[in-house]
């Protein structure tokens, strides 16, 4: 019997030529390859800023300390996900208040997350599990009501749409992961994504350890840095995206 494996990354000659590039231009850490893959995925996603880290829990843990998510603070998110949803919420001294699934969609349902909010509410953290997005305008539209943040878990969406609209623009910041199982893969790796140039900011200082230049700290970050080599690979598989969603569908 023929095993259908749930997942496969996808490599060929154009990435493993990417990455003995980066190994024989010495240049390893965050640099260039990286600052290229964060302008296309944005680009991609149609948002004006991407900031390229280390996983896609980074991605999710730093977006939510960049939006203020601090002590004693809730969030809003479906049980049906992985743990790093709700634990990305606790590292920032959050609360995760879960309001359960659309049983026919399986993503966040919008009149369960109102229901949810309370006067601790700060944000809420829809997820588009197996690329499917969530119902967005109703999710929207309450977290408006309630002045609420909306950051999309958009790690297992590249490339969905909604009305139009690409995963990952649907609020107002979106974290993506490059792990082998998701649609396309850096190895490791994540991405946030965002309109907003102060969140921008305090992205990238939290994921490089607070610098605002060499050996500058404004604030305590941590080390959550994309490689050259992951990013090198990201370049190529970006641009194999649509053909792997294609594929999958």
């Amino acid at each position: 019997m023929a095993i259908i494996p749930i997942a496969r990354p996808d490599f060929g000659e154009e990435e493993k030529r990417a990455v003995l590039e980066v190994l024989e231009s010495g240049q390893l850490a965050q640099g260039p390859r990286v600052a290229e893959f964060e302008k296309r995925f944005a680009e991609y996603v149609g948002r004006g800023h991407g900031i390229a880290v280390s996983s896609g829990t980074s991605a999710l843990h730093i977006a939510l300390l960049a939006h203020g998510i601090g002590k004693g603070q809730e969030v809003v998110l479906p049980p049906l996900t992985f743990f790093a949803s709700a634990s990305t919420v606790m590292l920032c001294g959050g609360v995760p208040t879960f309001a359960d699934v659309d049983p026919a969609m399986y993503n966040l349902d919008p009149a369960r997350m109102k229901s949810a909010v309370t006067k601790r509410t700060r944000a809420v953290m829809p997820v588009h599990l197996y690329g499917q997005t969530a119902e967005m305008d109703p999710i929207n539209e309450a977290a408006e009501a309630h002045d609420l943040v909306v950051i999309e878990d958009a790690c297992q969406a590249h490339g969905a749409e909604y009305h139009g609209h690409k995963a990952g623009n649907l609020g107002d910041t979106g974290c993506f992961s490059f792990y082998p199982t998701k649609n396309m893969t850096t190895m490791e790796g994540g991405m946030i994504v965002t309109d907003d140039p102060r969140v921008a900011e305090m992205c990238r200082l939290l994921r490089d350890h607070g610098q605002a230049a060499k050996y500058d700290h404004v604030l305590v970050g941590y080390n959550c840095r994309m490689t050259e080599v992951a990013a090198a690979i990201g370049l190529v598989q970006l641009r194999k995206l649509d053909g792997f969603v294609r594929k999958r569908r």
